[in-house]
């Protein structure tokens, strides 16, 4: 078994992986996350931020 079970692992995964939509979905959920990121790291150095966002 060449490759050990992360090349298993992608082997099964990649025809889901071609399909588009899975792509966009993936793409979009890595965005949310980066934009929680950014925004958690931001809530950090700016004080009062979330009031100031959501009245």
């Amino acid at each position: 078994m060449a490759g050990g079970p992360l090349l298993q692992l992608w082997e099964n995964l990649l025809p889901f992986a071609k399909d588009l939509r899975i792509r966009f979905a993936i793409a979009m959920l890595g965005n949310v996350l980066a934009i929680l990121f950014i925004f958690t790291l931001c809530k950090m150095f700016i004080p009062g931020l979330e009031e100031q966002l959501f009245n």
